[in-house]
């Protein structure tokens, strides 16, 4: 090569780097704040009592929490909601250094009595996606309060949700259910046209109830039972989310790439494993970017 030529390689890498184009081994990528990973621990929570139920997939006692959040923090760990992800997604505002999300679904009661003083306590915040149907029964019922088979009321969650502690999500209104359709899924022999208009009546019903209690409209739809598919996807955008929680293991990874805020991972925080084991290898995960 000519010294002249050499020159004006170096001269087009620099002007290549200047515009964000990275150059290895003769190929040319773009090099973009898309392509940084952030990976995100999540646990999805349902009951949390230690009344009349032992620890079980799905209901971990309030002295596990308690472990779970003493874990977190002694460890730096800070607790993040989807609006965070969404703007650091979509404005760059930056995230914790050691960002984690704990979410609990359906709305129990307990969630209200138990979860909710210890995550105030540790100064952590949550994320909690009652179901519609659930929230307006107990609503307008005088039979509330009991740890197992309560859910909160409206007035609960808006205390909640005024505290900032824990964040609103919408997780159906009457979806909640595995017969005859699964969760949010169309049903057998149903028509498109039925159920798109099925879907987004039940959608706004919820979105209605949070609007109806002054608390801040949902930007994510937690998908029931996590059963989903690209036609729910796409009706979820169409009713304006901007997110989405699944229920497939995993660590969600986020970038500045908007579509990574479909179908946010999240593990089950089943209650018969310890704090030690359950977040041990969910936050290793996390660190390796599994």
């Amino acid at each position: 090569m000519k010294r002249h030529h050499r020159w004006e390689a170096v001269l087009l890498a620099c002007l290549l780097v200047a515009a964000g184009i990275c150059v290895s081994h003769g190929k040319v990528q773009q090099a973009s704040a898309a392509s940084e990973v952030i990976s995100v621990p999540v646990a999805m929570y349902h009951s949390v009592t230690d009344e009349g139920k032992s620890p079980g997939q799905y209901v971990i006692s309030p002295s596990m929490l308690e472990s779970d959040l003493k874990y977190l923090a002694e460890r730096g760990y800070q607790t993040v909601t989807v609006t965070d992800l969404v703007a650091y997604v979509k404005e760059g505002t930056a995230l914790p250094e050691k960002p984690v999300m704990l979410t609990f679904d359906d709305g129990y009661y307990n969630n209200y009595c138990n979860a909710y003083p210890l995550l105030k306590q540790y100064g952590m915040r949550a994320v909690l996606s009652p179901v519609g149907t659930l929230t307006e029964q107990f609503s307008e019922s005088d039979d509330t309060g009991h740890e197992v088979w309560s859910y909160c009321t409206g007035i609960q969650l808006k205390e909640m949700s005024d505290s900032g502690v824990m964040e609103m999500q919408n997780h159906s209104f009457d979806f909640h259910s595995l017969s005859p359709r699964r969760g949010c899924l169309r049903k057998s022999g149903e028509d498109e046209a039925s159920y798109r208009e099925t879907f987004i009546s039940d959608t706004q019903r919820a979105q209605e109830m949070f609007a109806a209690l002054d608390i801040p409209e949902p930007v994510c739809y937690t998908y029931p039972y996590g059963a989903c598919n690209d036609e729910t996807d796409a009706l979820v955008k169409e009713c304006g989310f901007v997110a989405t929680l699944s229920c497939e293991e995993g660590v969600a990874h986020i970038t500045r790439d908007p579509a990574c805020l479909t179908g946010i991972r999240r593990c089950n925080r089943d209650g018969r494993v310890t704090s030690e084991q359950f977040w041990s290898s969910l936050l290793a995960q996390a660190e390796k970017g599994d």
